[in-house]
């Protein structure tokens, strides 16, 4: 199978708008969601900056996707504190190192 007919898979069985609202939700990244759909990453990645900003401002605002954005915001802010964890850990050595 060749990709072009990949990508006619997804869009007879799902949309590509339900594809960019899957990555959006930030539950999965590009990469999964290219494996996922059995398509290429240039492919998904196209397609969120195509319908990006038709898939934000759809008038389905149900509680579901308020949720969805509600865990992808917190899931970033776990992530930035990750990092900063690990760098203050970091620094606690290098520091600790310095004393002794």
């Amino acid at each position: 199978m060749r990709r072009t007919s990949l990508c006619q898979y997804v869009t007879a069985k799902t949309s590509k708008k339900e594809v960019v609202k899957a990555y959006m939700a930030g539950d999965k990244s590009i990469h999964q969601l290219a494996v996922e759909f059995n398509v290429a990453k240039s492919s998904v990645s196209k397609w969120a900056n195509e319908y990006r900003e038709e898939c934000l401002y759809t008038t389905d605002t149900t509680s579901e996707s308020n949720d969805a954005k509600e865990i992808r915001r917190l899931n970033q802010l776990l992530n930035e504190k990750d990092k900063e964890i690990s760098f203050l850990k970091k620094a606690a050595a290098f520091y600790a190192k310095e004393i002794d």
